[in-house]
């Protein structure tokens, strides 16, 4: 079969280009909401959870090393549950102190 238009062949790449894109593409993810996390305890450790929503969180903390760079380390991933859980994040031990609390997402 012969186009006569360049122009319809343009168009009709176009749509099935547009088709392939839209027609495979993935359904949007919820996360986690309601959430609140800071210090837990003292400022070696933080505390993350989350009350509604679909999806999984955790807790982070930057660490403060002497003589080494910072780090971050990271709680366990949780589900959302109600009442909400806490998911703990942890300094090591020859952390001077913890900063920056916070949370990740997915």
């Amino acid at each position: 079969m012969k186009f006569r238009s360049p122009r319809l062949v343009n168009v009709l790449v176009a749509g099935a280009a547009t088709t392939a894109v839209l027609g495979f593409s993935n359904p949007a993810q919820a996360i986690p909401s309601s959430c609140s996390f800071g210090f837990h305890n003292t400022n070696m450790s933080s505390y993350a959870s989350c009350s509604s929503g679909t999806g999984r969180f955790r807790a982070t903390l930057k660490c403060d090393i002497p003589w080494d760079i910072d780090r971050v380390v990271r709680g366990h991933w949780l589900g959302v549950t109600v009442p909400p859980s806490n998911s703990i994040a942890t300094c090591p031990s020859n952390a001077r102190k913890g900063y920056n609390p916070g949370i990740e997402r997915e």
